[in-house]
């Protein structure tokens, strides 16, 4: 069994019934709103399909490592990523018939033929698992605003002291009287 697309056309004539599936597959790319981020291991996929009696449910998980970039050390770091996947599939209409409740505003995917294709799905479960802040650790001290040093690897020479533009003048004034004496 391919484990992107199940076969499901014994499945359709059984309400009820059930049948597991388990798989993985290689991808080189999850496609996401910022671009495209590396998959580093093969998206493994478990779970089963219920016959409902008006859809078919799919319920299983989907995981794989992805390579991210940190917000803020720009430092590259492996992301373990695991999601839930539930969808609902349903066979499109037949001509003459009634609504039959499928489309995107229900949520349920059309089935076509004997086969659920699961690609799209396992990509919409994986992108909404992705935490929308991407950091290396919980603590990435990131880069210094001055020199650009990693600062998870040590501190620079920089002078991080914030002034307050208004009392800039103070300051000047103070140097100017230790300068004097």
């Amino acid at each position: 069994m391919n484990v992107v697309k199940i076969g499901v056309g014994d499945l359709k004539a059984r309400p009820g019934g059930e049948i597991e599936f388990k798989g993985q597959e290689k991808w080189s790319r999850l496609a996401t709103a910022a671009g495209s981020v590396p998959v580093i291991a093969p998206v493994r996929v478990t779970g089963k399909v219920t016959n409902t009696g008006k859809t078919l449910l799919v319920e299983g998980q989907v995981a794989t490592t992805l390579e991210l970039t940190c917000d803020r050390c720009l430092e590259k770091y492996r992301y373990p990523l695991v999601a839930a996947l539930e969808e609902e599939y349903g066979s499109t209409k037949t001509p003459g018939e009634e609504g039959t409740g499928i489309g995107e505003e229900t949520g349920v995917r059309p089935l076509v033929g004997d086969f659920i294709d699961l690609k799209p799905a396992m990509e919409e479960a994986l992108l909404l698992a992705i935490p929308m802040k991407w950091l290396c650790r919980e603590n990435c001290r990131g880069l210094c605003p001055r020199c650009g040093r990693n600062l998870n690897e040590g501190l620079c020479q920089c002078d991080t002291r914030t002034l307050d533009p208004r009392l800039a003048v103070l300051e000047e004034l103070l140097r100017e009287r230790e300068g004097e004496s």
